[in-house]
């Protein structure tokens, strides 16, 4: 079953569909095929279709909105939200197992933002990725015996990640950090 290790920046916490909810500003995912082949995307929702007057200062802070290609001259990257939610719908077509930090927020923005361009019916019965989403966050807990409070710094490392080695609340290098706890955890498994 191929993997997709998928992170979001988005503009708040307010759950998508509320009035001035979240959008996603920024979508990376690494989809890994069943023979380990690997293949990064990183996309940035253009900004005039962000409502950034509704975006919550703490959130585009942390997320470092400041990095969003636009605001620095530069158009690589930058799509629409159809584009980003289309090319959701091409990676998630055989049912990927989906990987994240909060892959329930992240797979919520994103089957929102599928239904919004009317790219999955709004009472579909399914989502288009494998149903059981796996949060590597939870399992560091698991591993490490660490209270839920614990720094997510600390838990990886107790399994040989360095989180300090990757550009955190970059969504690329999010999936980067994600991917590799994620095999640290196999590894340490076996």
């Amino acid at each position: 079953m191929p993997i997709l290790f998928v992170d979001l920046e988005t503009t708040s916490v307010r759950e998508p569909w509320l009035p001035g909810g979240r959008q996603i500003w920024q979508l990376a995912v690494i989809r890994r095929e069943d023979d380990g082949r690997e293949t990064a995307y990183n996309r940035f929702v253009r900004l005039e279709e962000l409502d950034l007057a509704s975006a919550t200062e703490q959130a585009l802070e942390i997320s470092r909105f400041h990095r969003h290609p636009a605001l620095n001259g530069v158009a690589q990257e930058v799509c629409s939200g159809r584009e980003v939610a289309e090319l959701m719908v091409e990676l998630t077509v055989d049912q990927p197992l989906w990987v994240g930090a909060a892959p329930w927020m992240d797979a919520t923005d994103v089957l929102y933002l599928m239904q919004l361009n009317g790219l999955v019916a709004a009472d579909a019965a399914d989502v288009p990725w494998d149903f059981r989403l796996v949060c590597v966050i939870s399992q560091l807990l698991g591993r490490t015996n660490l209270p839920p409070t614990a720094d997510v710094g600390e838990m990886s490392a107790a399994v040989g990640v360095d989180q300090s080695a990757y550009a955190i609340h970059d969504a690329l290098a999010d999936t980067y950090f994600v991917r590799d706890v994620f095999d640290a955890l196999r590894v340490t498994a076996g």
